[in-house]
């Protein structure tokens, strides 16, 4: 399996849902620390004394405790100071990160696991015309009802930006991909849960023992493909000419 994938996560804490600390704010008390000044730590930071300042004012109203304090004149002088509770914030954030760290790993191998996609082949589309029946806006998204050559209906979901921008109207004729593999094939129409299924006849199919092409007559022109499992095309009896419903769901559908 290819590391297709790396999550990213940071650690942000909230205080009576305000902002509170976080990987600058850490980091602006560390430089704190080390320069004894806010505008030295700002400096270092290439950020400005206001924003250095605001952050650290920001802080302090919401810590149960002050975290940055002020240092009046003596031996060796006065200056800001990070308090016992601010190093003690700095050492749990960083326990904190490197949790975060361990778990973002671990979710990044699931997510891998899940989204691998190394196949041997690009994925492969059926490409298909039709015209728009019907525009039925829903909030931000378009329901776009098309009818095929066959006169078998489909429905795409779009946002409402798409069909704007693509200037798609009714009655206006278009072409539309469906990726293979997002194809599922049913002998029974009544198993079928998708909205949209289209029914054929399997007119090719070609085996190579790990995975079934099959090639579906709807009729008038309207040739789709779907990619299935060999043992899925073995338990479902497909054979030449078999009646089959190809189903697959709105959003696999893009208008090209």
């Amino acid at each position: 399996m290819k590391n297709l994938f790396n999550l990213r996560s940071e650690i942000f804490l909230d205080k009576d849902n305000k902002n509170f600390i976080g990987k600058v704010r850490i980091e602006l008390l560390k430089n704190i620390e080390i320069y004894g000044s806010i505008a030295k730590a700002a400096k270092n930071m290439k950020m400005s004394y206001k924003t250095a300042w605001d952050n650290i004012d920001s802080v302090n109203k919401l810590s149960p405790s002050a975290l940055v304090t002020k240092v009046s004149g003596g031996k060796g002088g006065g200056g800001t100071v990070i308090t016992a509770y601010a190093k003690e914030l700095i050492k749990t954030h960083k326990e904190l990160e490197e949790l975060n760290l361990v778990y973002s790993k671990l979710l990044s191998n699931s997510l891998n696991e899940k989204m691998d996609l190394d196949y041997k082949e690009a994925p492969s589309f059926t490409r298909l015309k039709a015209y728009i029946n019907k525009l039925d806006l829903k909030k931000d998204f378009y329901e776009i009802e098309i009818v095929l050559e066959s006169k078998q209906k489909l429905y795409s979901i779009n946002s409402k930006e798409f069909v704007q921008k693509k200037e798609l109207k009714i009655n206006q004729n278009i072409n539309f991909v469906i990726e293979t593999s997002a194809i599922t094939i049913h002998k029974d129409l009544n198993k079928t849960s998708a909205r949209n299924v289209l029914k054929g006849l399997i007119t090719n199919i070609e085996d190579d023992g790990v995975n079934a092409n099959l090639q579906i007559d709807c009729k008038e022109g309207d040739i789709i493909y779907a990619k299935i499992t060999s043992s899925s095309c073995k338990s479902l009896d497909l054979k030449i000419d078999t009646l089959v419903y190809a189903q697959f769901k709105a959003y696999n559908i893009s208008i090209i």
